[in-house]
This record gives structure tokens, C-alpha cells and sequence, in this order.
């Protein structure tokens, strides 16, 4: 199973974030990954960014395993292997069609199983950067009401002067608040 963190940001919490995955010298890639694709380093100026969903890379770990796909309408686009790879899954939170903005999720297999001499050490790295982010959000960021989900100062003062909603992401998520 594993760690998820569920969270409303706003461009400029996303670029707090992308601070601090800067100095670990991250690297990004599309959740389908073109052949031939040179990967963005993760900096303050990339949280530009169009697609909304990402990976975030560890490459100083190991390589990032991708695998082709062979079916369906992303044929001959290469998928990220999440498991085996130094990688966090990131889900941005963007805003729908109703102005409303939707949760995202930050997601990390970090109990893999198995020899650790072939893994070198990898959950270990990738549980650290994980906890650093986590740590970001306890630092900086509000809770929700009800619980659940990290809301990015930006996103928590423009719910308070009311020109934000917060949704839950899914068909028809839940209104969230910012506690206190």
C-alpha cells in the first residue's frame, strides 16, 4: 500500500513546493511519457506546467523504468514502471470548469518488498524526500474541514475571502473548508 498525500494548491503553493524539490534535484515526467523524452528538472519557474499529472524522479537512485504501451489510444507512448523506479506519483490540483479547485494527491509506493541489496537503498531516499514534503505541509499549509486534505496558504486565503471553493476530486466530491 502506499502513502498518499491529499491536498488544494494554488500556482504559487505549487511553486513553494517546487522550491524544495529543487534542492533535491528532482526531475519530472508525464504521466505518458513520449519516446525520445528529455525530462524538466524540477525548479520554481517549471510549475508551469500542462499536463496534470506528473512523476517525480530521484534519478541520482537508479533509472526510471518505463514500459510501452501496446494498446488503446496512447499506443507507442512509454508508461512509468512505479514501483521498481525512484519515482512519486503527482497529481496536481487544477481548477474544474465551475472555477472550483480540485484536490490533488501526492502518491509513493515506499514499502517495497524484497532483497535489499538489488533496491540500494531507494525506499529509503524516496520515504525521506516523502516526509520532507510532508513535512512542508505541517509547516506551512492548513487543514482541511472536514479532515483529510492540506490546503496551500494561497488556496486557504482566497477560500477565506470567498473567491475559492475547494472540491474533492471524482465525479461528485464533497466542498472541503479550511479549518480554523
Amino acid at each position: 500500500m502506499g502513502a498518499i498525500l491529499r491536498y488544494f494548491m494554488l500556482p504559487d503553493d505549487e511553486r513553494s513546493l517546487f522550491r524544495l524539490l529543487a534542492r533535491r534535484e528532482v526531475t519530472l515526467y508525464p504521466q505518458l511519457v513520449p519516446p525520445g523524452y528529455a525530462p524538466l528538472p524540477a525548479r520554481e519557474d517549471t510549475a508551469r506546467l500542462e499536463e496534470p499529472a506528473y512523476y517525480l524522479a530521484l534519478e541520482r537512485l537508479g533509472p526510471v523504468l518505463v514500459r510501452p504501451v501496446k494498446r488503446g489510444p496512447d499506443r507507442g507512448m512509454l508508461a512509468v514502471e512505479e514501483v521498481p523506479s525512484p519515482v512519486l506519483h503527482y497529481e496536481r490540483s487544477l481548477p474544474n470548469d465551475r472555477g472550483e479547485l480540485v484536490a490533488g494527491r501526492l502518491w509513493a509506493e515506499l514499502e517495497v518488498k524484497g532483497d535489499p541489496a538489488s533496491l540500494k537503498g531507494k525506499p529509503y531516499l524516496l520515504k525521506a524526500l516523502f516526509l520532507e514534503i510532508q513535512g512542508l505541509f505541517r509547516k506551512s499549509f492548513r487543514r482541511s474541514e472536514p479532515k483529510g486534505f492540506w490546503v496551500g496558504p494561497r488556496a486557504a486565503a482566497a477560500w477565506r475571502r470567498g473567491d475559492l471553493r475547494l472540491r474533492e476530486s471524482g465525479h461528485q466530491g464533497r466542498l472541503y473548508g479550511v479549518w480554523r
